[in-house]
């Protein structure tokens, strides 16, 4: 990954966000520079006018489904596991991203004139065929083209959406060779990341975001490759997250793992790491039990050691794509592999984002696995 400096980060990200938009339309990762997610989510130039996460508040619903413009960074990340009645293997990440880009008010007359910048990402692992199909998007919040409102709960980019029915979640994406038709029924409560959605992830003012997950959402539906459909079903996990400078000073990047286990437990850890590639002291996860009951581990509570690397052909970069995970007082030491190596992502910022399995002593499951910074 290409590191840009802060200064230029800040000033870039709109420009970089365009390229990328023009890179849809044939140029390769290596025509443009990739933006650095840590630095990117640590800048503070320019950032006095959001709202900064600074204290536990409590979360409310249906309004903090929704957006929260005064804060300069949010998403909203679903990730999932699904077979069809073979047990053909699929993995997908659906990802919606928005990013104010001022906090001065819209002025004008243009129809065009917005204060929001949204980006989506979608991926489809293919384990059989050892394929990874991932493609984006990005636009203003004008026109109704991009947005989210929160009652009822709706996120969408262009024709990506998920939408409150009432009775769940409807998600649909459609790219080029490969298209999403889900619906996902909540099975589990929400976690509240951190203590009570409040989320640390370092030392400094503000360094912290508001954090909700969904550990456990069935889901059934249609993944359309080409000319074949395929009936699948499965678990997903959901991620909400919105802040303003998340992250401090010196932070390289994360790993950050899902898994929905066998015997109904849902975990969650990650780790935030330094320069040096130690970690920040902040790290941080929660377990979610088969009876919903919810379990949040600091950092002193597991330990995660990586096993395995693999080495992009796109980038070169290289990441370790095999973990052990060891939570004691649980009883987990998990092995984490993916189904395939090449789950990476090379968009505006480059990062990899996959399909895994976990296996144990006693008990196996699937999951996610994100990494940044490398």
């Amino acid at each position: 990954m290409k590191h840009l400096s802060v200064i230029a980060i800040h000033m870039l990200v709109p420009v970089l966000l365009l390229m990328q938009a023009l890179c849809f339309w044939g140029c390769t990762p290596e025509d443009s520079e990739r933006i650095d997610i840590a630095q990117a989510l640590s800048e503070t130039r320019g950032t006095d006018c959001f709202d900064r996460v600074m204290a536990p508040r409590p979360l409310t619903f249906p309004e903090d489904a929704g957006p929260h413009d005064t804060f300069r960074t949010e998403w909203w990340y679903y990730t999932g596991n699904l077979t069809t009645d073979t047990g053909r293997h699929f993995g997908y990440q659906l990802t919606f991203f928005r990013q104010a880009l001022s906090c001065d008010p819209v002025t004008g007359t243009s129809q065009w004139r917005t204060r929001q910048l949204y980006l989506a990402h979608l991926a489809l692992t293919d384990s059989q065929n050892r394929r990874f199909y991932s493609t984006s998007r990005m636009n203003r919040e004008s026109l109704g083209i991009a947005g989210s409102r929160s009652d009822p709960f709706t996120v969408w980019l262009d024709d990506w959406q998920v939408t409150d029915t009432g009775t769940g979640l409807a998600m649909e994406a459609a790219a080029n060779d490969i298209s999403l038709s889900f619906t996902l029924v909540q099975a589990k409560p929400p976690i509240f990341q951190g203590d009570g959605g409040f989320s640390p992830k370092g030392p400094g003012k503000g360094n912290a975001s508001y954090y909700y997950s969904l550990p456990r959402l069935l889901t059934q539906g249609t993944i359309r490759m080409g000319n074949e459909r395929f009936k699948v079903r499965g678990h997903s996990w959901f991620d909400h997250e919105w802040s303003t400078t998340v992250l401090g000073e010196n932070i390289q990047g994360w790993d950050w793992f899902s898994a929905h286990l066998e015997d109904g437990r849902d975990l969650m850890v990650c780790r935030i790491r330094k320069a040096d590639g130690t970690e920040n002291g902040y790290s941080f996860g929660s377990i979610s039990l088969a009876d919903g009951t919810c379990v949040i581990l600091s950092e002193s509570d597991f330990t995660l050691t990586p096993t395995g690397h693999w080495k992009s052909p796109d980038t070169g970069t290289r990441y370790p794509v095999r973990w052990r995970i060891q939570i004691p007082d649980h009883d987990l030491d998990l092995h984490v592999t993916p189904v395939i190596d090449h789950q990476e992502h090379t968009h505006a910022f480059a990062y990899w984002e996959g399909a895994m399995r976990f296996t144990g002593n006693n008990v196996q499951g699937m999951g996610y696995l994100e990494m940044t910074g490398y």
